[in-house]
């Protein structure tokens, strides 16, 4: 028998037909391996919260088939430079190794180090090779054979995921139940990580946010609005929800079926839903927020993101390649509000009824990286932003207050960006005739700490920095026209205010609508006082009070509760001492509203809180 050196020297049709099979096979085990132990929460944090989804099962192989192919064009060119070397072997080797390492990496990432898994996976692919090698013909006729087998299985992925959710929605909108007359369309729009004390509206001395306040001077707007938590997971589930974290708890596990959505129960009344969401991390179908939306579009709207966030070998380019070797400072496949006003006005054209519409715009959170001349609007040195930088674990980096001015002047930035992208969408939906009988709710889901009480970033803490956020109704000849509510209102009543602002019954969500505050229907000392939870963030910066132990807070009308279960308690009156640095806790004048903030938060949350 004629060894394999003997044989023809590998063509250019072999090297890539076997490179194509190799990399078809790594790519569908690699999705099922991603898809499988994500929803089994098995994965590391950090590979956790990318975006493994069902179009997982078919980006992953077809990423791996460009990447292969690749490979096997450098091989092909050494065949042709190099003719006497056994080219066809080399090409074994090398691809049995990223297969082993890209299914090797998935499961013990974040287990042992990447040394230790490029080690063993080099080793396990030794081992494959030598098996390999002995039958190499036999193994090349029989991955040969199969390519057209996994060809065709990852395109019937895709046709089944595609095309059955793109038929889906249409046979779900056909089946809609008539609308009522006139009924308006609803448009809730949520930026990602606005504090409330940025907008000029809210008293901040820059002029950043002149349309939303241009908004607010035509609707209402909500002084103190809480939120729920300090970050975008449990938040959202309450927005859409109505519900508190500690009935719905999807805080650290995905918002389960246990309490209907509004987009549901808009979906009941006639209307078509969507949601677009920009922080493809946590506000994501994944997380369980795609519930009650006929359309929901958070990953997978461009190749650059469906190569960063749905295989693995764009994770390792992103997390190791862009960001630890190059340091890149951005977010490679952020979505910018204008991507997510032309997803929503797309969509908003394709059908006739009316239409709830939700929105998340990210280009507040970190990194501050706005486009210019946004990021460079209000900044005294060049290129502010970029140094506190969640994606690259820069959570709490230690910052001279210079920098911290830096971070602050690209933030603001990056909120007149927004602000200019809210007006463009309003001046589409005018051109469109659509404004008119359009209700537009305008908030955000959580707020930003820059060196208050130490921190940075959110869902650090519960101090206002952290959870007083803007919300805006409006809604011409439906609501007052600039009027200030200063009551403490929670993000919790959008579901019902939703509802009530149609006339529609609020039963299906137990918190108060905020249109009997509007209305002058209630006695504002009967509105029940916003709470706020956070759980025990694990292995979060250690000066961030969270990573110590879960928080729980109640904002009254002066007076802001927080008990920490390590750290104890804290009182601060909110309205006289705004940057809360006078603990009340031990002072005898406040024992009677420290009373009963405990007894309140006891009397709703019951074994869930304990009194001190």
């Amino acid at each position: 028998m004629k060894s394999s050196y003997s044989q023809p020297p590998a063509s250019s049709k072999d090297l890539f037909t076997l490179a194509a099979a190799a990399g078809l096979t790594t790519g569908l085990v690699e999705g099922l391996l991603l898809f499988g132990l994500a929803r089994a929460a098995l994965l590391t944090w950090r590979l956790q919260n990318r975006a493994y989804w069902y179009e997982t099962l078919w980006i992953a192989p077809l990423v791996d088939l460009v990447l292969f192919m690749l490979a096997g064009a450098v091989f092909v060119l050494a065949s042709r430079l190099f003719p006497r070397l056994p080219v066809r072997k080399m090409a074994w080797g090398a691809f049995a190794f990223l297969a082993v390492f890209d299914w090797l990496f998935i499961v013990l990432f974040g287990k042992i180090s990447l040394f230790a898994i490029f080690i063993l996976a080099a080793g396990i692919a030794y081992q494959v090779f030598s098996f390999i090698a002995k039958r190499e013909a036999a193994a090349t006729r029989r991955l040969t054979q199969a390519l057209p087998w996994l060809a065709g299985v990852t395109i019937a992925v895709l046709l089944i995921n595609q095309g059955g959710a793109w038929l889906n929605e249409k046979i779900r909108t056909a089946r809609l139940p008539q609308a009522a007359p006139g009924a308006p369309n609803v448009i809730v729009i949520i930026v990602d990580t606005l504090r409330a004390d940025h907008l000029s509206s809210y008293g901040y001395k820059r002029d950043t946010t002149p349309f939303i306040d241009s908004l607010a001077a035509e609707g209402v707007r909500f002084e103190t609005a809480i939120a729920p938590s300090s970050w975008t997971q449990p938040v959202h589930a309450s927005m859409l929800t109505g519900r508190y974290t500690y009935e719905h708890h999807a805080e650290l596990t995905p918002l389960d079926n246990t309490y209907p959505t509004i987009g549901e129960v808009m979906q009941a009344n006639g209307y078509r839903t969507a949601g677009f969401s920009a922080n493809t991390l946590f506000f994501t179908r994944r997380h369980g927020h795609g519930r009650g939306f006929l359309h929901f579009e958070d990953n997978y709207q461009s190749v650059t993101d469906a190569f960063f966030n749905s295989s693995l070998y764009g994770f390792l380019f992103d997390f190791y390649g862009l960001r630890k070797a190059l340091n890149y400072e951005g977010v490679p496949n952020r979505v910018l509000a204008s991507d997510i006003n032309a997803a929503a006005l797309n969509w908003v054209d394709g059908g006739e009824q009316p239409f709830f519409v939700f929105l998340n715009y990210f280009d507040v959170h970190d990194p501050y990286t706005p486009p210019e001349p946004y990021r460079s609007k209000y900044a005294s040195v060049p290129n502010p932003g970029g140094l506190v930088n969640g994606f690259v674990e820069r959570y709490s980096p230690s910052l001279t207050p210079e920098q911290i001015q830096s971070e602050i002047d690209a933030y603001d930035g990056a909120i007149a960006y927004v602000d200019e992208q809210i007006k463009a969408l309003f001046s589409e939906l005018e051109r469109r005739g659509l404004l008119e009988n359009t209700i537009v709710i305008v908030a955000a889901d959580h707020g930003e700490s820059f060196g208050e009480h130490g921190i940075l970033q959110h869902s650090a803490s519960l101090y206002l920095p952290e959870i007083h956020v803007p919300l805006i109704v409006w809604a011409p000849g439906r609501v007052p026209a600039g009027k200030t509510i200063p009551t403490p209102v929670s993000l919790t009543s959008l579901p019902s205010t939703i509802l009530a602002l149609l006339g529609k019954d609020t039963q299906p969500f137990p918190a108060q609508p905020l249109t009997l505050l509007m209305d002058d229907a209630i006695d504002p000392a009967d509105w029940r006082d916003p709470i706020s939870e956070l759980a025990h963030m694990v292995g979060a910066a250690e000066v961030n009070p969270s990573t110590h132990g879960a928080i729980k807070s109640v904002v009254g009308a002066e007076m802001q509760y927080i008990t920490h279960e390590t750290f104890g308690e804290e009182l601060y009156n909110w309205r006289q001492d705004p940057q809360e640095t006078n603990n009340l806790v031990n002072d005898p004048a406040a024992r009677d509203a420290l009373n009963g903030f405990r007894l309140y938060l006891k009397t709703l949350l019951g074994k869930l809180f304990q009194l001190p």
